[in-house]
């Protein structure tokens, strides 16, 4: 690990944030078309579809804490985060191609489900040791909003490519969601292996390997639970991805049906380039007032401008924009401020049990995250379809009112914990920088500094 307080080479952080571009670029799609398509073109049920989403969730959540605990302890010679990285990326591009270039012979809910499983378990394989491996190349407060800063970037620039394409797909006459995904399992598979190359090759994974040891699962997990603001911002983001996940999976729905969106691609290319715009200004105000005050800013001015949206009338599709574009502004928040403040906790942990378990936090984190897009996207698909809202379109009014009620409304509720969670969150930069000068005193006396 770098030094506790040096600033990372420019050229590192890039070559390491670059990965974070392919990545987004798959789950774009996977929100945002993949039910559309497999509903409303391939006539599968829109129940059936959040139910295998939630299982092949549940089966990825499984995997989580494996992956996370042997990262932490696997000591090959190459690293032990970026031997991961050919793992999953190899599962990931197998698994999205497939999803995404069904075929009219491979439209059936199994085959739906078992290349979903695939792709959730190579994106779990290659992101959760890639931000554990994020995490530990500084201990610095500031220095770690400034990774997760760059990763965010590069991952707003994955979103726009993946707006961007569908926009241009969606502009020829006849297209539709099928000729999206075909599209973009291209770029992916151009995208992901060059980027992680990048990073395999160019970024250190000099972190100490866990030591041996014999402690019981129950002893390995019990000091997360102990951790008070990992506690807290762990909860606070379950919440978070729920609603926002339920939100983001009708987003289409909502555009098309109730507002009358001719292009939501288009509109996606603003809100993620918003997005990209937005995060410098993050980056300063995580470091000014606080990354935990800033990212509940984020959530408070989501709220108001989803409410706003809820008052919108079909054929407002300027101001539909104008609003998707300011929410756009907070999305450079959602995952830069989080991911640095997990990184934060990881300390508290290792002043008391003197281990870097990054991996296996980012494991627990990976699981609620999972969980909580999971529900999101059972809730809304399975609440549509109760409802008799219908996927292919000719909804009646009060189809649509549902529609709008729980695109709108019902996360917002939801958005409210989170809120009130983060604002009262302790590990401020002040105690983080006690913690930290604490951490290197006892290695300075030890004679064997952890870093």
């Amino acid at each position: 690990m770098y030094h506790n307080h040096s600033r990372l080479p420019l050229w590192l952080v890039i070559a390491y944030g670059c990965i974070a571009m392919p990545l987004s670029t798959i789950g774009l799609p996977l929100s945002i078309y993949l039910a559309p398509f497999y509903a409303g073109e391939l006539g599968l049920s829109l129940a059936a579809l959040g139910t295998a989403m939630v299982l092949a969730r549940l089966v990825d959540v499984v995997v989580d804490p494996v992956i996370g605990i042997v990262s932490d302890r696997w000591r090959p010679s190459v690293g032990r985060r970026k031997i991961w990285l050919p793992i999953g990326v190899a599962a990931l591009a197998i698994g999205s191609w497939m999803l995404f270039q069904p075929g009219k012979s491979g439209a059936t809910i199994t085959y739906f489900f078992m290349w979903t499983t695939v792709m959730y378990l190579g994106f779990t394989a290659t992101k959760l040791p890639y931000e554990a491996w994020g995490a530990e190349l500084s201990t610095d407060y500031a220095e770690r909003t400034r990774i997760a800063s760059f990763r965010q970037a590069f991952s707003l620039i994955g979103l726009v490519v993946a707006t961007v394409i569908p926009a241009l797909i969606l502009m020829q006459k006849g297209n539709t969601a099928a000729d999206v995904l075909s599209g973009m399992s291209w770029i992916i598979l151009a995208l992901l292996p060059v980027c992680a190359i990048i990073a395999f090759l160019v970024v250190p994974d000099a972190s100490p390997a866990e030591p041996k040891s014999n402690e019981s699962l129950w002893r390995q997990w019990r000091p997360l639970w102990r951790n008070g603001p990992f506690r807290r911002i762990a909860l606070a983001l379950l919440v978070a991805y729920i609603a926002e996940t339920a939100r983001v999976t009708i987003t289409l729905f909502f555009a098309r049906d109730a507002i009358g969106v001719t292009n939501i691609g288009a509109v996606y290319v603003y809100y993620f380039v918003a997005g990209l715009v937005g995060v410098p200004f993050w980056f300063f105000l995580g470091n000014r007032i606080g990354k935990h005050r800033a990212l509940a800013l984020a959530f408070s001015l989501l709220i108001v401008f989803n409410s706003a949206i809820f008052f919108l009338s079909r054929g407002q599709e300027a101001a539909f924009t104008v609003l998707f574009i300011a929410k756009g502004l907070c999305f450079g928040a959602l995952e830069l401020l989080p991911a640095a403040m997990i990184a934060d906790t990881v300390d508290i942990d290792a002043a008391r049990t003197r281990r870097q378990r990054q991996g296996l936090y980012f494991a627990v984190i990976g699981i609620l995250v999972k969980f909580g897009q999971a529900v999101g996207q059972g809730l809304s698909l399975n609440i549509l379809d109760f409802f008799g809202y219908k996927a292919a379109g000719g909804n009646d009014a009060a189809a649509i009112h549902s529609l709008s009620l729980l695109y709108a409304i019902l996360p917002n509720v939801l958005l409210l914990i989170p809120i009130w969670l983060i604002w009262h969150y302790p590990l401020t930069a002040v105690r983080h920088s006690r913690l930290r000068g604490a951490l290197e005193r006892r290695d300075a006396i030890a004679g064997s500094p952890m870093h």
